[in-house]
């Protein structure tokens, strides 16, 4: 179960205790840690003992003692708070929880403060290339759709964009196929792209088995073995320019071309794609392995700014390696109710079986509700989730015949163009805290 940690702070032990003895009491007792403080020392030490995965998901507080953690490093921390007024402070109505309520009330407070949305960790180890996977527990909840309009939204601000759809039925060719085939690319070329990229990966990781058997086999021959690989290692990176993304002991070869060779531009969707695949059972037989290969070589190919992953709905190994590799994940969710029991469902099965997994993931993931109705109509399946964004409901693509009618919808441009700005405002945190300052900005 995802546990959500809250700090509480003031001089008044009553009111702590009153609290705690709620919350203790409270059906949503079981989703929130309350950890109370009434001495500045306390306190300020025990914030200073969290690591950047123990800190609290909000900090509720009076103002001598949160004006001070403001002053002092925690404007910059990460860390949501409340500040807990007594009516007299200028902080925003949005910052402020007022203090005498009905303790229900108050509890509510705390909890929709902390779903509201916050700058996900994105560890990338200075990676150039942004990976956003689009996913969901459902199908049918508009993955592609919601890529594509990321694509296009991304490259129309000035970015390199590569659009690759790891669907097991892809269902991008409608709209892209005029594009395709308006490429100057040779049809048999765009046509086998991802398949020859595919097959050139698995070659060259048998290679590297079979040099390994080698070593195993002739202990003698160990240091011979070794060197000869580093050898063709460094003559492949020279040859290709594009192996930087496979893991070091996966380059022995320069049989893998450079990423123009394998993909092909689509001006109105303003990115470089691949042509899906024309036999699903290529797709149906990618393995975990398979798919974290494709995915470190095309960020590690120096081309582009951002990798768009448009994920599938399932359990299989080339969703785990999207999983496991994506930098940011955009988990779509429907309002209805099978949708929200599906996504609890995928919640609960990941904690039981992946927990160490499910917790890298949400760390990195944005909530969005799809196909939006002017309110949320269903409850969320746990009280610990949120919700980040939502992208609107348009009635027209119920009839589509054209693929530029999808691709250019006014309002969900400007809804995507906003979730774009909360992807890129979390990516551009994450970069300054660790030092890596973008040179310049795309984004207007």
């Amino acid at each position: 179960m995802i546990v959500l940690k809250v700090v509480l702070v003031s001089r008044d032990k009553d009111y702590l205790r009153a609290w705690l003895d709620y919350v203790q009491r409270s059906s949503s007792g079981s989703h929130m840690r309350f950890i109370a403080f009434s001495e500045w020392e306390a306190f300020s030490s025990y914030m200073l003992e969290q690591d950047e995965r123990e800190m609290p998901e909000l900090l509720v507080a009076e103002p001598e003692f949160l004006n001070p953690w403001l002053l002092n490093g925690g404007e910059h921390s990460g860390v949501s708070w409340l500040l807990l007024s007594e009516g007299q402070d200028a902080e925003p109505e949005t910052k402020r929880l007022m203090k005498y309520q009905p303790l229900p009330v108050l509890l509510e407070a705390v909890r929709n403060a902390c779903r509201q949305p916050q700058s996900r960790r994105s560890p990338r180890s200075g990676r150039n290339t942004l990976s956003i996977a689009v996913v969901s527990a459902s199908g049918g909840s508009g993955k592609t759709t919601v890529s594509l309009h990321l694509a296009k939204q991304l490259g129309l601000a000035g970015y390199s964009v590569l659009y690759l759809n790891l669907e097991t039925m892809d269902s991008s060719f409608p709209f892209l196929e005029k594009g395709f085939r308006q490429s100057n690319k040779p049809l048999a070329d765009a046509e086998t792209g991802l398949s020859r990229l595919l097959y050139d990966l698995k070659a060259r990781r048998r290679e590297v088995s079979g040099g390994r058997l080698q070593v195993q086999r002739s202990e003698q021959g160990r240091e011979s073995v070794q060197v000869a690989a580093q050898g063709v290692k460094e003559q492949g990176n020279r040859s290709t320019g594009a192996c930087s993304g496979l893991p070091d002991d996966a380059i022995t070869t320069g049989k893998i071309k450079a990423v123009e060779a394998y993909v092909m531009r689509h001006e109105t969707l303003k990115s470089d794609v691949f042509w899906p695949l024309a036999n699903r059972k290529e797709m149906l037989q990618m393995s975990k392995t398979d798919t974290t290969d494709l995915i470190r070589f095309l960020v590690g190919c120096g081309q582009y700014e951002v990798l768009i992953l448009d994920g599938d709905s399932g359990w299989d190994e080339r969703s785990e390696g999207v999983l496991e590799n994506a930098d940011m994940f955009i988990w779509l969710v429907k309002d209805d109710l099978a949708a929200m029991h599906r996504w609890g469902q995928w919640l609960q099965h990941a904690e039981r079986t992946r927990p160490e997994m499910l917790g890298s993931v949400l760390e990195r993931t944005y909530f969005v509700i799809n196909e939006y109705r002017e309110q949320l109509l269903n409850s969320l399946p746990r009280a610990d989730l949120h919700v980040d964004a939502v992208l609107p409901y348009i009635p027209s693509w119920k009839q589509l015949n054209q693929e530029e009618v999808m691709l250019s919808s006014p309002i969900f441009q400007r809804e995507v163009k906003w979730l774009c700005d909360l992807l890129l405002q979390s990516e551009e945190e994450e970069r300054r805290r660790t030092g890596q300052i973008h040179s310049e900005e795309h984004w207007a």
